[in-house]
């Protein structure tokens, strides 16, 4: 287990899935996306993943296995998921999470943009990088981080290794334009999966302590 603790007065500008749902919003008004970096192709990225945020909300449906040992178990849970506005894979994957969330009663979610908060990000690397959406499942009470998921699920991520070896020479725009048609055929299973099988893991390390 990693015993990190995260201290909620660390966290720079924690939202809500809703306030981070009206920020999208307002910055696909503004012609303008999250972070620093205020280049053409991530406000085009923004634009689409306000489309793509809107189908998984209207599509999502949880996994019964997945709500039942939330609710059977009642964890004291806090979840925060690092994200920014022009990622396509926190499109897919955030409106799910907020879902799983909201509907297990029993997780408060909080969203970070990634680049407000280097310091937490810095601790829950992929492979050395900075890779986004970023979930951190901590315990309430005592601020211990229990698990770390993300960037992508396992199953989405095998397609992709797979994609990679057989099209050596596929450009990066095609890859996301697979990435992105194995989230809408998948429709955020591969996803509740793994947090079925880490909530799983998380609850059986917790009636080993108590």
């Amino acid at each position: 287990m990693d015993t990190l603790t995260i201290h909620e007065q660390e966290l720079v500008n924690p939202l809500t899935y809703e306030a981070y749902r009206k920020l999208v919003e307002e910055l696909v008004e503004q012609e303008k996306t999250s972070g620093g970096e205020q280049i053409e192709e991530k406000i085009g990225f923004t634009k689409l993943n306000l489309q793509r945020m809107k189908r998984v909300e209207k599509q999502f449906a949880i996994l019964p296995e997945l709500k039942e040992t939330l609710e059977q178990n009642q964890p004291n849970w806090k979840w925060l998921v690092l994200v920014e506005a022009w990622c396509g894979d926190g499109a897919q994957l955030l409106p799910a999470i907020a879902r799983i969330a909201a509907e297990a009663s029993v997780i408060e979610l909080t969203v970070l943009l990634r680049d407000e908060n280097p310091s937490l990000m810095d601790t829950c690397l992929s492979n050395g990088s900075r890779s986004i959406p970023k979930l951190i499942c901590i315990d309430a009470e005592t601020g211990e981080r229990l698990f770390t998921w993300g960037s992508r699920p396992k199953a989405i991520q095998e397609q992709v290794v797979s994609f990679k070896a057989a099209n050596p020479t596929a450009g990066h725009d095609e890859l996301v334009q697979q990435v992105q048609l194995w989230y809408a055929k998948d429709r955020s299973n591969a996803l509740q999966q793994d947090l079925l099988e880490l909530t799983t893991q998380a609850l059986a390390k917790a009636e080993l302590t108590v």
